[in-house]
């Protein structure tokens, strides 16, 4: 185990001060801060305090050498990064060559996990939209042709700069801060992007696309990315991208941990915005498919999706592909195209694998235009990263010949 997350120290630091810092939503600058009189008449020293014990726990969070997993002698540190420690120069050149593949991304990290420490410094409401909506070719696209962000990361920089003073570290320059904020940025959009472009990877569906008025997407095993991207109304951005009204119906058991979506029902869909609808169902999705799209009862019945879509299923395990293998089989024999992302390449080259079996028609294999770009190191593995839907397969069921 390289390291032990029980708790994210950014994102405790975040949910500790935001009353105070972004008590509207959107970060303050330092002197703006310092004025509340709730803080105390320390306030000063206790942010600087607190900003210390976060920094205190990041780097503890990477206490044992990445190769031999020692606590003990541990004071080899990686110049490049400065994220992984070793116990010995030999530890530190067994590892080198796999480190050499992650190091530009930890230290990246490094830098991100004390950006993000400080809570809502780039406005992303929906008034940071502009055009008329359609495909994002990448993230350099949706930051300047979709959107006004690039606009407000530059301004967000500056109030950074002012914030960095308390941090105790190195400044690491205005350009590094707008990159990172540019990856956390990333991270936000990429779910609802990947769900707007998802059935653009499907060629069959391309000729009616355009000709459809409304655009039906199943997100499988959804979870806290999909029903936080309803609750925000960032949902909103995948039927801009469709240029369609769009309603997205979530299916996972895990949707128990979100009671408020019970409400989503078929026959009460959330009205998100005036082109979003949302469905929720709480259970396994052969029961939702038998209930509401094989059933006969026209109140209960719901339109066929155009796509099915994924969102880091798992299933390059064996554990999770035996879970998931009813689904899969469902929509082969239905013919309904599926999607799905991985969170790094090696679990994309292990997912297709395990998908053999089912002799899939895979229409679409590719890295993600519009993956997350703000990785992050895996907890058992220190020169392995991941990053949200960092990897696509797009399955075109219309030929299978898969029963179940």
């Amino acid at each position: 185990m390289a390291f032990e997350l029980t708790e994210y120290p950014p994102k405790s630091f975040s949910d500790k001060y935001q009353k105070y810092l972004a008590p509207h939503g959107v970060l303050l600058s330092p002197q703006q801060v310092l004025k509340n009189k709730k803080l105390g008449s320390n306030a000063e020293d206790t942010l600087r305090k607190a900003f210390k014990i976060t920094v205190k726990k990041l780097r503890k969070m990477r206490a044992a050498c990445a190769n031999c997993n020692t606590t003990e002698g541990v004071g080899v540190e990686c110049e490049g990064c400065g994220a992984v420690r070793y116990c010995s120069l030999k530890c530190q050149d067994q590892r080198r060559q796999p480190h050499d593949l992650v190091c530009h991304h930890l230290k990246d990290e490094l830098l991100d996990q004390v950006v993000e420490c400080l809570p809502a410094p780039v406005p992303l409401g929906k008034e940071v939209l502009r055009g008329g909506g359609g495909v994002v070719k990448d993230w350099q696209d949706w930051f300047t042709r979709h959107t006004v962000i690039k606009d407000n990361v530059v301004t967000a920089a500056t109030i950074l700069t002012q914030w960095w003073p308390f941090t105790s570290l190195p400044h690491p320059g205005e350009a590094a801060l707008q990159c990172s904020l540019e990856r956390i940025v990333t991270n936000v959009f990429s779910t609802v992007l990947t769900i707007g472009h998802c059935p653009y990877w499907i060629p069959a569906l391309q000729p009616n696309l355009q000709n459809l008025q409304q655009i039906h997407i199943h997100l499988l095993g959804a979870d806290e990315p999909e029903v936080g991207a309803v609750q925000s109304g960032l949902i909103q951005v995948a039927s801009r991208v469709l240029r369609r009204p769009l309603v997205v119906t979530l299916v996972a058991p895990d949707l128990t941990h979100h009671p408020h979506t019970f409400t989503w029902t078929t026959t009460h869909p959330l009205q998100v915005t005036p082109t979003v609808k949302a469905v929720a169902y709480p259970g396994l999705y052969h029961d939702f498919w038998r209930e509401h799209i094989a059933t006969t009862d026209p109140k209960e019945k719901v339109s066929r999706p155009h796509v099915a879509l994924a969102i880091h299923p798992g299933v390059h395990t064996d554990q999770m592909l035996k879970l998931w293998m009813p689904t899969l089989l469902l929509l082969a024999y239905e013919r309904v195209p599926l999607a799905m992302t991985t969170y790094n390449q090696a679990e994309f080259h292990e997912t297709l694998e395990k998908l053999k079996i089912l002799k899939p028609n895979i229409v679409y294999k590719e890295m993600n235009p519009l993956r997350s770009l703000h990785a992050k190191q895996t907890p058992y593995e220190p020169d392995h990263v991941w990053a949200a839907n960092s990897f696509a397969i797009a399955i075109d069921n219309s030929s299978t010949t898969t029963t179940s």
